[in-house]
């Protein structure tokens, strides 16, 4: 065993090393490699810059977003040969960190390149989560790709579906429990009316209709009509809690299902060693 580690230590170039590692998916330490070589070689050189694309890359899987886009944006400056894959990497470290504006400014600098393409998806995507569904349709239009570009098309298309609070709170203004109902929360709307109702009709038989005059069944009443009209007031700030959840859980399924299409797009690029 020791001596087949020294013998894959020193029979190999520190690069050969450094794409093991990456082969076996020691992406951390294929990360450090590959940053170690790509600035000690000369930055003019190809096998320099293909040292830093492999140590964005490594970084990428490992989720280091931060460090990739430094790396990125220091390979940008110094290779002009790959200043689109440089492009690319940043679009890729941007994009999970919600910086669409970034990433739409940075796709356009790659069109007429190879990577046009990719560039355009993940422009599209970015302006899609931005809420420019016009600009979204406009550049997955230019793809001319069946699927899964016409999915994408028309889930972009498609607004997620919304809740007027207001709308919602007048609903249950006028019938407890119906603004949760129409929110789909038939639990809550329940619950609303059946103890609303309960609540105020028991304030109203004491008062208007019991047969007993006394202080005690007055008293009966406006406690009964008072919880009445507490459970009726909460009634409605639960019905604006419903409509608020409600956009929220349909603006968090969109964006999932946009992530899930976008991932059936083929969007790895190739490096390959010089």
């Amino acid at each position: 065993m020791i001596y087949l580690l020294i013998t894959t230590l020193f029979s190999q170039t520190p690069i050969d090393f450094a794409d093991h590692l990456y082969a076996t998916g020691d992406f951390q330490r294929a990360a450090l490699e590959y940053e170690r070589i790509g600035f000690m070689l000369e930055t003019d050189t190809p096998l320099a810059s293909y040292a830093l694309l492999r140590a964005g890359e490594s970084l990428l899987r490992q989720g280091e977003r931060e460090r990739a886009s430094q790396i990125y944006s220091a390979g940008l400056g110094k290779f002009k040969d790959d200043e689109h894959r440089y492009t690319y990497g940043l679009i890729r470290s941007s994009f999970p960190e919600g910086k669409y504006i970034q990433v739409d400014t940075l796709a356009a600098n790659l069109e007429g390149t190879e990577l046009n393409r990719q560039g355009t998806v993940y422009r599209s995507f970015a302006l899609a989560f931005a809420g420019d569904t016009a600009g979204a349709v406009q550049h997955f239009a230019s793809l001319q790709e069946t699927l899964p570009g016409n999915a994408a098309l028309r889930l972009i298309r498609t607004p997620p579906r919304h809740r007027s609070p207001f709308f919602i709170a007048t609903l249950s203004t006028v019938l407890p429990g119906a603004g949760q109902a129409y929110c789909g929360r038939w639990g809550d709307a329940w619950q609303s009316f059946s103890v609303t109702a309960l609540m105020t009709g028991a304030g109203v038989y004491y008062l208007a209709f019991s047969q007993d005059s006394t202080s005690a069944n007055t008293v009966k009443g406006i406690v009964f009509t008072s919880l009445g009209g507490l459970f009726w007031l909460g009634n409605i700030y639960g019905a604006v809690n419903a409509a608020l959840d409600y956009n929220e859980y349909e603006e968090r399924k969109r964006t999932e299902q946009l992530y899930n299409l976008m991932k059936q797009f083929d969007l790895d690029v190739e490096i390959k060693r010089p």
